[in-house]
């Protein structure tokens, strides 16, 4: 395929350079002289034309959120190119899924709340009803105290064991009730800790859904030009009701003090092109104003500009030297003249002057007389001469078979 196309652009050009020159090929028989048609030395430059687009260098992307619906379509959306301010809404999306939540969210904070409320009133019952349990022992345990400190002379020794016994049975149930109260003051606590968890996470629920239906509404970060994102595999731009997915860039606002020129090299001339070269751009609407570039990038693999296409193109990047951000907008189409290659003092043939159909090519000198030639590059107009020609040599149009 680049060998075939490279036949072509050779027969282009030399066609081209043959009409330039106002001459038709000539007979084999024919030896007229031909004035102005000679070898030279000079500079011999190899452009490549490409078309593309402008691209903001840098831009604000404005995301699709992460709700639970996952999934969300877009319900309003700015014009591509128009401008807003800080704040102003530049798309809106469908928020119907989490208003239908809100209410449900709602219904659980105040049954959470609730269930807090309940759970503190039934621990704080249980809680006095052990207070009153060790009140009660501790009262208990005074009155054996007092009947245990009795004279044992004054009462049998079996009254008198069984006194002590009592004493020793009210301090075990006092202690018995201070446990309890200790365990329902803890287990109340607890209780009430996972019911203000379930009224925290309620809450959470509901402000992240408040939250949400903010987020849905995609606001301008600062003054500029809205650029509206692409269909991720449909190759343009987004529209009103089509469905989108958290992250999806929905619209951008691009940083207009540095263009991009992003341009299509197609795969048969692979390898003419490299970063840093220089080129002239033109953008489309403003034909009168070339700016100089110079070429960031060259994508390593070249792929389909649409789905199940048969072309192949490179992605190439251009970096403006002299943008206007007053005139330049992202999406103007832009042409870029990339000087592929420059050869300096050498010595150049005129185009309609060899014949490359033959092998080796042939110049016939202005006498008639048929030289083999080497022949470097070439573009339109001239080739480089590497043998068979010198400086100043007289020449005549290629003889061409009829």
């Amino acid at each position: 395929m680049p060998a075939e196309s490279s036949r072509l652009r050779w027969a282009l050009g030399w066609g081209l350079a043959l009409a330039a020159a106002g001459c038709a090929p000539a007979s084999p028989g024919d030896t007229s002289p031909v004035a102005s048609l000679s070898v030279t030395r000079g500079s011999l430059e190899h452009h490549v034309l490409l078309t593309g687009e402008l691209e903001a260098a840098e831009a604000h992307d404005l995301l699709v959120p992460r709700t639970d619906s996952w999934a969300i379509s877009i319900r309003w959306l700015a014009e591509d190119g128009a401008f807003v301010h800080a704040g102003d809404r530049v798309a809106e999306l469908d928020n119907t899924a989490i208003l239908e939540q809100i209410s449900d969210y709602e219904l659980a904070v105040i049954q959470a709340g609730i269930e807090l409320s309940g759970e503190r009133a039934r621990s704080a019952v249980e809680i006095e009803d052990k207070r009153f349990e060790v009140a009660s022992q501790r009262i208990a345990l005074a009155k054996a105290e007092l009947d245990a400190q009795v004279d044992p002379e004054l009462v049998s020794r079996r009254e008198f064991q069984q006194f002590l016994l009592a004493e020793k049975k009210a301090a075990t149930a006092l202690a018995t009730a201070e446990d309890d109260l200790r365990a329902a003051i803890e287990a109340g606590r607890l209780a009430e800790e996972v019911e203000r968890i379930a009224l925290t996470k309620a809450r959470r629920r509901l402000d992240s859904a408040d939250e949400q239906i903010d987020a849905l509404v995609l606001q301008a970060p600062r003054d500029g030009v809205v650029s509206v994102g692409e269909h991720p595999w449909e190759g343009r731009k987004l529209q009103v009701g089509e469905t989108v997915w958290p992250g999806a860039v929905v619209a951008k606002m691009p940083e207009l003090q540095s263009m991009l020129v992003k341009a299509q090299l197609s795969d048969v001339d692979d390898g003419t092109i490299e970063a840093g070269m220089t080129a002239q751009v033109v953008v489309d609407a403003f034909p009168e104003r070339p700016m100089e570039a110079r070429v960031l990038s060259v994508s390593p693999v070249a792929r389909e500009p649409q789905a199940r296409s048969a072309r192949r193109f490179f992605s190439v990047v251009l970096e403006l030297q002299d943008a206007d951000p007053e005139v330049m907008r992202p999406g103007f189409s832009v042409k870029a003249d990339v000087v592929a290659a420059l050869h300096e003092d050498v010595l150049l043939v005129p185009r309609v002057a060899v014949d490359p159909s033959v092998e080796p090519p042939v110049a016939w000198r202005s006498s008639g007389e048929e030289v083999p030639v080497e022949l470097g590059a070439c573009n339109a107009q001239h080739c480089i001469v590497l043998a068979g020609l010198e400086e100043g040599a007289a020449l005549q149009p290629a003889r061409v078979a009829g």
